[in-house]
């Protein structure tokens, strides 16, 4: 008892020390997140992540014998690891700035990742008209004012966007309406393949960083914008040719040019998004680049980035029930240059996907279910290199996906 007794009084006291320090420093500490239960069924193996949580396209056929595709097996899971924690501190006051900071994980992971994910950890300093922003969250072309209202982790994947990675951001408000965002964003997680395989040292070699632009307008009705992202990578250190091995620095660029609108009235929400994007696979989407030209001698290669346009548009209607509907469709335009190959990227071999995914949801305060089904078709092919890398003779493949959730949110 008496031991019980001195052991409440420290604690105690750390109690009283702790809030003391917290009070003095004006820091205010807020927790939100939300604890999630997923059933999911697939007709057809997909190409995904977070042990199939996160499905992206389904798998390319894979034939047996008979000509029947082994992949296009139905498959079921329950699944809990989208459960998440996310940290906000805020109360700090410096060179006239707000200043804050927000740490985010959640559980997306498991038998094939590991259990708990980074996914959000920046600061941010606040002044009356401008906003900066270092530290890892969403990508620039994310566009976090406008992405789709999907029940799917994914949030619109293989259409949108989907990279969390370390910028530094600065949004500046123009006028009472309309903001200029400026960034520079380095690779991570998050990143091109190439040589070696998926890494950030192609971005890191080439030592600039990637850099994006964007005028957005708002009212109480809209949101309109426009951006445009660029980047530049270098493949490789050193190439080998006939004549030796030599040191090299060849490097090349690609962009991505964006538009995007939100309209909300009432009930109804309205949103849409199309970009035309060169190798920004980074983001899980298919894209890539290609070896235009190769040095016999030297083994020195020049590159041309793949071409795509990736396109979504949503719509959701209610409010305690909702309804919604998902649409989404990319293009394969092949490779600015005729291509010699080998092809580094995210399925370059893939012409066209397309999806339809209509949902409903159910909100009581804090509680949350809801149902979606999506169908997703990939048309896979060959890469005809005389002809800038375009998918040719393709086949189509299939997924049915059907999804229940209960969330509590907090």
């Amino acid at each position: 008892m008496k031991k019980l007794v001195i052991l409440f009084l420290i604690v105690s006291a750390l109690n009283v020390n702790a809030q003391d320090f917290l009070t003095q420093k004006g820091m205010k500490l807020e927790i939100s997140g939300f604890v999630r239960n997923d059933f999911i069924f697939d007709t057809h193996e997909n190409v995904d992540a977070c042990d199939h949580l996160l499905d992206i396209f389904p798998k390319k056929p894979v034939y047996d014998s008979n000509g029947e595709d082994i992949l296009a097996h139905p498959s079921a899971h329950f699944l809990n690891i989208f459960t998440r924690f996310g940290t906000r501190f805020s109360g700090l006051e410096m060179l006239n700035a707000q200043v804050s900071a927000y740490v985010e994980v959640d559980f997306t992971g498991g038998t094939a990742t590991n259990s708990l994910r980074f996914r959000h950890a920046y600061t941010l300093f606040e002044w009356e008209k401008t906003k900066m922003l270092f530290g890892r969250t969403w990508h620039p072309t994310f566009i976090e004012k406008v992405f789709p209202s999907t029940l799917h982790e994914n949030t619109g994947l293989p259409f949108q966007v989907f990279n969390r990675s370390p910028q530094l951001r600065v949004t500046h408000q123009l006028g009472d309406h309309l903001d200029l965002i400026a960034a520079a964003v380095y690779q991570f997680k998050y990143s091109n393949t190439g040589p070696n395989g998926k890494s950030y040292e192609y971005q890191r070699n080439a030592l600039i960083p990637n850099l994006h632009a964007q005028l957005q307008y708002y009212d109480a009705n809209w949101v309109l914008g426009a951006a445009f992202d660029w980047k530049m990578l270098q493949p490789r250190t050193s190439t080998t040719g006939t004549q030796g091995t030599f040191k090299t620095s060849e490097k090349f660029g690609s962009y991505a040019i964006i538009a995007y609108l939100k309209y909300t009235q009432n009930k109804f929400q309205l949103k849409a998004k199309t970009m035309l994007g060169q190798n920004v696979c980074e983001s899980l989407l298919p894209s890539g680049y290609a070896v235009a030209s190769v040095d016999e001698a030297t083994g020195a290669e020049t590159y041309t980035p793949f071409n795509h346009t990736y396109n979504w548009i949503n719509f959701t209607y209610g409010g305690a029930w909702k309804v919604g509907m998902y649409a989404g469709y990319l293009k394969n335009l092949g490779t600015s240059e005729d291509p010699v190959g080998p092809l580094y990227g995210f399925y370059p071999d893939i012409d066209w996907i397309y999806k339809l995914s209509p949902q409903l949801i159910y909100t009581y305060k804090n509680f949350m279910f809801g149902w979606e089904i999506s169908l997703t078709t990939a048309a896979y092919g060959d890469n005809n290199l005389s002809d800038k890398a375009k998918v040719i003779d393709t086949v189509e493949v299939t997924n049915f996906r059907n999804m229940l959730s209960i969330a509590y949110k907090f």
